[in-house]
């Protein structure tokens, strides 16, 4: 549905008996709602009647648990709506039994604002249940998604019925209002009562509008602050919170105000204390009536929240006004209290959390006082209660150290009073005396009391100096106390050859999980070796620890360096080179200390090493090579168009993300490390990281693994560019058998290319398989070798190569570590030898699907086919790809007809003229959900066979629905479906600067004697918004330089908010491929994208193009009266034109005659410019 077309006031509930009433089934993946009855496929689960009939025969819908992967989710989405009302409440029944159930949740969805406001989770029995929940204010369009996730277990299932919308529609106007009402601009009726009270009553927000002129005071909404509620220092603060940091813990997902997760309320800072705030004073008052909204989440009798009316300052006969047990709900509960003072008083609501237990809290927000309230002007204290007399304080004397320690004992100087520790704990990494004397000469320094056996060994004229921080240092603060003492060298003066070193004294053997931990701060310029940390033996070898090269820019930053098990003694030395003559080119060091080194530490559980980041880093750490960090988010990141719309694990809680706007350097990188790792057992642990990377700049995202000991790091995974709109999984089966750690480094492609991560984990064994998938990472998965074929099926890696032609990575992880197949050639073998292997048997299905990526690079490289084979030895070809396709991994899929019972799947390899060809697969998946042709892509579950050409171009293409309302995503519908849910390709034109271009590479096609019709549909709108390329290649012309081949087809200027069609003819003797090229304009901002590409074995009809469904509702009449201008604007050209041509003797040729006779362009000489006729 459009959005231009969404009807206001139309709410479509369901309630499944004849069919879904447009809601549809939005999941991604297998695990899905259906429409059901009597029972779903899970043994004794789901219900077997419906709500609506309450028989057999009714419908309803359900998502099974046994479809599915493990915390994957089922989505269902309503049609769009818009404008619901105030009182707007969504009820329904739903039905969640069995062992196995996840979580049922209920979304608003308002562009990319996604936001909770209704969950449940495990089982609730064999029988529906009635929900109703608040939708609250909204103004623009929306829709109601219902989210199901499952747990670990398949018993369960979870459906829903009878979704029906109250009193949602906006209030109707009146020819007139009846006294002592108020009369809204739209001329609807509202009560007195409900004016001025942060609730859009009329519609039209006119009851909320000029309150301070209608001596409505002291209204608080909380969104700018406290306004003058005040606290008590006696008791537990409230705060203010918001639902996408408070939510589900803490407070509700929404506020009252905004009905959004960015909105503001108030919370008791401690739910389990007793919190008050207190209002402004208010005089004398009659009739004086309070409105409020409280949200409730849980069930607890005793933890309440009360109001109170106070006279008196100590609190002493408060006269409780109003109170309310901890209840569960979902809404935000409109209150309105009326009493009368003779006396000055305040208004104070107390929260009593005693009794409260996880997960339940209280929330208050916009907070109003009628007319009738008088408020004093000076806020003058209430009366207080004579005061008590003080406690009595007895003071103690410290005694005194009477007796020295003996010879087996430490003493702690510096501590008071007599402290003796055993001598074994001097100098073992852990402190004991209470202030740390132990450890002092040791290693560990704040520089307060001295260099604690530090010393400076250059022999240089500079040295590290112990400087105590003042306005005339740099910086101009210590780290440990801000006026205290740091090192500091000056690397100013004259350049030499030899590096100023700082050394620690002889350092005690360590744990393999030894941490350094220091304080640094790099004056000067960037690109001088600034800083180096070295480790050295007690034989004087050294070794790098950590190198920076480029000034920091906060006074202080931390490091964490792992050192590793230590057996003998060991020294650490800081070492900087004097390189440069600028000023405040200097090197600082502050609060050096060590951690988990004494080597009776044992780590802890390695599943505690993961990380949801929903409350800190847990024990990760932000590296410091660089500046550039992560980011602690929830919600939508700054940049637009990049970058998730919420995190992984709820939605609404945090995730981590690096910012790419344009105050960050291109290529920056941020590096988040682990905390030191045990080393793994036998079986090794499955890493999982959730990753998002979205935009037309992205750069590149890596996971690392560094031993500790061995120090040789390696990228066990890596992305670069955009990997869609969604948060994808990586995971990697790590065996080691050393300390290590996990380094996760992302970096900045561009100003659009904000990369996201969330939901680290640990488990232990190797990581599960998907069904149906096969990525040869943990061996053959069952995949055999024919055994009477010529050729042999391979599994490799590009670290170990056996021969010379076989890739340098492969497709999983995108590392030179990870597995696929190749076919093995030698100069044994012959043209048209084959090397055939085939997958274990699967079961046939309906809607499945083959998705594969293959290599196939070199010279004369052979053919690679695949085959569905039945078990009766039916061959059908799925695909078939031959020659040289580039030194890339490419996409493929064919649908798997369902023709019989079992199958399996057959790779067949054809040897080519030379063994210098190369032929490999990896990521073979059996997908269950339908996919397209092979030369046919209408986008709406991936990009098909079609990539981006990072290598050669400024931005992506980026895949997107038409439901986001950001700016430059794109048309609001695709043209497959006609609809907001429906995906194309499109260009992010807010990107970068006038003529960069995003280029777009089709797989390789071969030629056909009958002629080939190429046909796409393109959406270009918006003023100079930029021009729209496509060219054809082939081998010929690429061996010979010509990376883009030849344009076949152009267009440029505004074309109008319309899906075009067009066709290219192709005559071509040779393979060959499609390159769509977008050149942007001088404008930032319009749409340009294209859908539904196809290439089919037969010439082009001589049809003129089609226009397809006019996205923003412009009419046909529209279209035709634009077309008919511009047939005058042509005719007017033309005329001028042949004026022009009458005074002039040169032959010109245009720009379409040169298309019509397929000229080759040079595209250093001729650049299309944006023509708006």
């Amino acid at each position: 549905m459009q959005r231009e077309t969404v009807v206001s006031g139309v709410f479509v509930g369901c309630q499944f008996e004849m069919d879904s009433c447009e809601w549809k089934d939005v999941s991604v993946g297998q695990f899905s709602w259906q429409r059901g009855r009597n029972g779903t496929a899970s043994d004794n689960t789901g219900p077997s009647i419906d709500h609506t009939t309450g028989t057999e025969l009714g419908w309803y819908m359900a998502v099974e648990a046994s479809n599915g992967d493990q915390n994957s989710y089922a989505a269902l989405q309503s049609p769009a709506m818009r404008q619901a009302s105030t009182e707007c409440v969504l009820e329904f029944y739903y039905h969640m039994y069995g062992q196995g159930i996840g979580e049922l949740k209920v979304f608003l969805q308002e562009d990319l604002r996604k936001t909770p406001i209704w969950w449940k989770s495990g089982d609730h029995g064999d029988k529906w249940h009635r929900a109703e929940v608040a939708v609250g204010r909204t103004h623009q369009v929306f829709t109601v998604i219902f989210e199901a996730t499952r747990t670990f277990s398949e018993l369960g299932d979870i459906a829903i019925d009878d979704i029906v919308f109250l009193s949602c529609s906006l209030p109707e106007s009146q020819e007139s209002c009846p006294p002592n009402t108020f009369t809204c601009s739209n001329r609807v009726c509202v009560n007195l009562s409900r004016i001025c009270d942060f609730s859009d009553d009329c519609g039209d927000g006119s009851d909320e509008a000029q309150c301070d002129g209608l001596v409505y005071k002291q209204r608080c909404s909380f969104e700018q602050g406290m306004c003058l509620w005040d606290i008590r220092d006696e008791c537990a603060r409230w705060m203010l919170d918001r639902g996408e940091g408070a939510w589900p813990l803490n407070g509700p997902p929404r506020d009252h105000t905004r009905n959004i997760a960015a909105g503001h309320y108030i919370v008791p800072s401690s739910q389990s204390q007793t919190a008050e705030i207190i209002s402004s004073t208010l005089l004398p008052s009659s009739n004086c009536t309070v409105n409020f909204y409280y949200f409730s989440y849980g069930n607890s009798s005793s933890a309440r929240l009360t109001m109170h009316m106070r006279t008196l300052h100590s609190g002493e006969q408060d006269i409780v006004l109003w109170q309310q047990s901890v209840a569960y709900g979902f809404h935000w509960r409109r209150t309105e209290i009326i009493f009368s003072s003779l006396v000055n008083a305040k208004i104070v609501f107390q929260f009593d959390g005693r009794g409260k237990s996880h997960e339940e809290y209280i929330a208050v927000d916009d907070v109003s006082f009628s007319p009738n309230c008088v408020h004093d002007p000076d806020n003058s204290q209430l009366p207080v209660l004579p005061p008590t007399a003080p406690p009595t304080v007895t003071p103690t004397t410290p005694t005194t150290t009477e007796h020295p320690c003996r010879a087996d004992e430490f003493h702690c100087w510096r501590s008071d009073g007599r402290k003796c520790i055993a001598t074994t704990a001097h100098c073992d990494y852990s402190i004991d005396c209470p202030l740390g004397e132990d450890e002092e000469t040791c290693g560990p320094c704040t520089f307060e009391y001295g260099l604690c056996s530090w010393s400076d060994i250059s022999q240089a004229n500079n040295k590290w100096q112990r400087v105590k921080a003042s306005e005339n240092t740099q910086p101009p603060t210590d780290h440990t106390t801000g006026t205290g003492h740091y090192m500091y060298v000056n690397l100013s003066s004259a350049p030499s050859k030899n590096e100023v070193q700082f050394e620690s004294p002889l350092l005690p053997p360590t744990s393999p999980y030894c941490q350094l931990l220091f304080h640094f701060h790099l004056g000067g310029e960037d690109g001088v070796r600034g800083l180096s940390v070295f480790i050295q033996n007690e034989e004087n070898n050294r070794t790098q620890l950590w190198t920076r090269t480029n000034s920091s820019e906060k006074h202080w930053t931390l490091e964490h360096l792992a050192i590793g098990k230590q057996q003998q003694h060991y020294r650490i030395i800081f070492s900087t080179p004097t390189t440069s003559l600028q000023a405040d080119n200097g090197a600082s060091l502050d609060d050096i200390s060590f951690l988990n080194c004494e080597t009776s530490y044992q780590p802890p559980a390695l599943s505690t090493a993961g990380c949801s980041f929903e409350e800190h880093l847990c024990r990760w750490v932000q590296g410091s090579t660089e500046d550039f960090l992560w980011l602690r988010k929830s919600g939508p990141t700054e940049t637009v168009n990049t970058g998730p719309a919420g995190d992984h694990t709820s939605g609404t809680g945090f995730y981590l993300y690096i910012e790419s706007s344009t105050l960050n350097k291109r290529g920056s990188v941020a590096q988040l490390k682990s905390p030191v790792l045990p080393r793994t057992g036998e079986n090794g642990y499955c890493l999982k990281i959730q990753y998002h990377m979205f935009g037309a700049t992205v750069g590149s995202l890596k996971i690392i693994l560094h031993p500790v000991e061995s120090r040789v790091s390696t990228v066990v995974w890596q992305r670069a560019g955009s990997q869609g709109n969604e948060w994808h999984v990586a995971q990697r089966h790590v065996i080691l058998h050393e300390a290590h750690q996990i380094l996760i480094e992302a970096s900045v492609g561009g100003e659009a290319g904000d990369i996201a991560i969330d939901d680290l984990s640990f488990i232990e064994g190797a990581c599960a398989p998907t069904d149906g998938l096969c990525d040869f990472e943990e061996g053959r998965c069952n995949w055999e070798q024919e055994v009477d074929d010529d050729l042999g099926w391979v599994r490799g890696s590009g670290n170990t190569p056996v021969i010379k032609f076989q890739p340098n990575f492969d497709h999983t992880t995108n590392t030179d570590s990870g597995h696929y197949f190749y076919m093995n050639s030698s100069s044994h073998v012959h043209t048209g030898h084959t090397a055939r292997m085939f997958s274990p048997l699967f079961t046939a299905g309906t809607s499945q699907c083959l998705h594969l990526w293959y290599y196939m690079s070199g010279k004369d490289t052979g053919t690679l086919k695949m085959y569905q084979e039945y078990s009766n030895g039916v061959q059908l070809l799925l695909l078939s790809q031959s020659g040289e396709q580039g030194e890339l991994w490419r996409f493929a899929q064919a649908p798997l007809p369902h023709t019989g019972p079992e199958y399996r799947v057959v790779v067949v390899g054809i040897m080519g003229q030379s063994e210098q060809g190369t032929v490999a697969v990896d990521d073979v998946l059996v997908s269950h959900y339908p996919c397209t042709s092979p030369g046919h892509c209408d986008f709406e579950l991936n990009i098909c066979s079609w990539r981006n050409l990072m290598a050669e171009d400024d931005m992506d293409w980026l895949r997107n629905q038409g439901n986001s309302r950001a700016p430059s995503t794109g048309p609001s519908v695709d043209h497959t479906t006609n609809s907001s849910i429906g995906y194309y390709l499109y260009v992010d034109t807010t990107v970068g600067h006038w003529g960069d271009r995003a280029l777009l590479l089709s797989e390789i096609y071969p030629p056909d004697n009958r002629g080939q019709c190429f046909t796409f549909w393109y959406h270009i709108y918006g003023q100079n918004v930029g021009t729209l390329n496509l060219y054809i290649n082939n081998r010929t012309l690429h061996d010979n330089g010509d990376k883009l081949g030849y344009l076949i087809w152009t267009e440029s200027g505004n074309q109008g908010n319309v899906w075009w069609s067009a066709s290219v003819t192709i005559e071509q003797i040779e393979p060959f491929w499609f390159v769509f090229e977008y050149r942007k304009g001088k404008a930032s901002g319009g749409d340009v994208a294209i859908d539904d590409i196809q290439i089919t074995y037969t010439s082009c009809n001589p049809e003129p193009p089609t226009t397809g469904t006019i996205s923003s509702g412009i009419g046909i009449g529209v279209a035709i009266a634009v077309a008919v201008i511009l047939l005058v604007i042509a005719i007017a050209c033309s005329t001028l034109y042949m004026l022009q041509w009458r005074h002039s003797n040169r032959d010109y040729s245009t720009e379409h005659d040169a298309l019509g006779a397929n000229a080759v362009f040079d595209l250093n000489e001729c650049e299309l410019e944006d023509s708006e006729t």
